[in-house]
């Protein structure tokens, strides 16, 4: 009996043991505040009380590109997270760096195979590789919408949002006549104003949309549809037509729409997480306009994916891809979209929705942004995944605002902010020829 008991407890302290070599902890650095940041600790919070092997410590580093910049710094220094949430255009770069463990590799190495088959057809197109499977996992992910205050719009005799730019500049015009001070509100982030705008016409802004298995690519956004969209801003803003989101009271797009002072907003389903503080019950949600005359196709999938950094031992890498087990349950993607307005990303999840709340307004935005993905009668656009993206949107938006201030015309600050693009192109297929592409 002695020699029984004296194996039960050398059995329990060596499964005590073993089980102390499997649990793990890691960082998870992610780029939001406000609304959406308390939504990523719920899924973190929600993670850790769900077993006792694994935690996850969640950690806002600032600003999508903020959280970026501090990933290579903390990379280079050997101090990075185990998780880092990178937004859409710094895809081919992660894909590039030699300093990620790729998520299909990850999952499947763990035990925990995925079918990525199940991913949305936008979603997965735009993080996977040659292979058809994903880098990262895809996250949080949005698109373009278009939100208004239906009853402003009701008191300037207007009973549908607008549908065409015709009739967004009509309405507009009718809203100020009917004494509303901003009838439109935008901050001009090129990525609603460039990249989405002309995936709705299925209008690439350059050459080939992926850097797919060649880096000789230039841009071609300066003519056709987004030159008229642009002059069209131009004579908009002159006729107080639409605002600037920095004069408004706020200076916030999301903030000025969500108080009432600004009437339309085409913004992403992101905002939602602003806007529903407010009273929900009056903002319509449709998809953005296109030209009259002209065909609408899909907007693009925007948002963030999550890296695995290399430089971890087995033990993490299992607790990570617990982690990503749980984020990838449909009940956990379906209140992330609620509380934040970011879409399902699987199908499964997005099915599970739409069956469980249909005509729900809290929900709304979600499903006019999972019908804008995928209204195109061809295959699923792939967004925009070159080079250097994120510089390319700043130089893009400093020459629109050159024209803005009067030293150009928008013309000239859509050909430089081409010009100054190409030359970011150039640089990065100097320092990526010869290596493998994604």
């Amino acid at each position: 009996m002695k020699r029984t008991a004296l194996m039960a407890t050398v059995a329990i302290a060596s499964m005590a043991v073993s089980c102390a070599a499997a649990a793990a902890s890691f960082d998870f650095w992610y780029g939001h505040s406000g609304p959406i940041a308390k939504a990523i600790e719920s899924l973190c919070d929600g993670f850790n009380q769900s077993q006792r092997e694994h935690q996850v410590h969640c950690t806002s580093q600032g600003t999508y590109e903020q959280t970026m910049l501090k990933g290579v710094a903390a990379y280079r220094a050997g101090r990075q997270p185990a998780v880092i949430e990178i937004y859409d255009v710094g895809t081919l770069d992660m894909m590039l760096s030699g300093a990620v463990y790729p998520v299909s590799r990850l999952m499947d190495d763990t035990g925990h195979p995925v079918d990525w088959t199940d991913y949305l057809g936008p979603v997965l197109s735009y993080y996977a590789g040659a292979d058809g499977k994903p880098g990262s996992l895809p996250f949080n992910a949005s698109t373009l919408i278009l939100y208004v205050h239906r009853a402003k719009l009701a008191a300037a005799g207007v009973d549908h949002a607008p549908r065409t730019w015709e009739e967004f500049e009509a309405i507009a015009a009718k809203l100020k006549a009917n004494g509303y001070a901003c009838p439109a509100i935008t901050d001009y982030d090129p990525w609603k104003m460039l990249e989405q705008t002309n995936a709705s016409q299925d209008v690439p802004i350059a050459t080939r949309r992926h850097a797919g298995d060649a880096l000789d690519v230039e841009y071609v956004f300066n003519t056709g549809i987004h030159r008229r969209l642009m002059n069209d801003v131009m004579r908009w803003r002159a006729g107080g037509l639409l605002i600037d989101a920095a004069q408004t009271r706020t200076g916030n797009q999301a903030l000025a729409f969500a108080s009432g002072e600004c009437v339309m907003s085409a913004d992403s389903t992101s905002s939602w997480s602003a806007i529903m503080a407010g009273e929900i019950a009056d903002i319509g949600v449709s998809v953005i306009p296109v030209y009259a005359q002209t065909s609408r196709h899909s907007t693009i999938v925007g948002g963030a994916s999550l890296w695995v950094m290399k430089g971890y031992d087995a033990a993490v890498y299992r607790a990570v891809a617990a982690f990503f087990v749980y984020l990838r349950q449909p009940e956990n993607q379906i209140a992330f979209a609620m509380q934040t307005g970011y879409l399902p990303v699987t199908r499964r999840a997005a099915a599970t929705l739409a069956a469980t709340r249909p005509g729900d307004p809290l929900v709304l935005p979600v499903t006019v942004g999972l019908a804008s993905l995928s209204m195109s009668p061809d295959a699923y656009p792939p967004g925009t995944r070159l080079g250097f993206l994120p510089q390319f949107r700043l130089a893009w938006r400093e020459e629109v605002q050159k024209a803005f201030g009067g030293t150009q015309t928008i013309g000239e600050a859509l050909d430089h902010a081409k010009a100054r693009g190409d030359q970011l192109l150039t640089r990065f297929k100097e320092t990526y020829d010869g290596v493998n592409l994604p």
